[in-house]
């Protein structure tokens, strides 16, 4: 999957490898959605992604937690224009895949590396999303 003018939603992406797969995806030409419960790491994450010159927003909300921030989620992913792929941490499968229908056509989970550091586990996740097929969710 080609991810120049793609859009990717990072939930948990303002620290660890989530943070970590936010910057390799805007190197790579992608627009990022980070979604953190934290507004402050997520805004921080967002304004790293804008340097790759390469449009980020920020959204404070807690999918894995908080009933209903799913559909907060989708309803940001598709104000700014739907979502091409999804990357998840701390997430359940069942709740990953969950959000995945929300935003994708036809999502297809692929489980991430859990035994790596951020760099490496980031590094990994480019690479499956590279060779995945359309509406790609990674599972780390």
């Amino acid at each position: 999957m080609l991810l120049r003018w793609k859009l990717g939603v990072v939930v948990g992406g303002g620290s660890g490898a989530g943070h970590e797969v936010c910057l390799r995806l805007a190197r790579s030409g992608c627009g990022v959605l980070v979604v953190d419960p934290d507004p402050v790491a997520a805004e921080a994450t967002a304004t790293q992604v804008r340097r790759s010159r390469v449009s980020a927003w920020m959204l404070q909300a807690d999918p894995a937690t908080v009933e209903h921030d799913e559909e907060l989620v989708a309803g940001r992913a598709r104000d700014l224009g739907g979502a091409d792929l999804l990357v998840t941490t701390g997430m359940s499968a069942r709740s990953s895949l969950a959000m995945g229908r929300l935003l994708l056509d036809d999502p297809v989970v692929l489980p991430g590396p859990r035994d790596l550091d951020a760099s490496r586990t980031a590094a990994v996740v480019l690479g499956l999303l590279r060779d995945a097929a359309p509406d790609p969710v990674v599972l780390l």
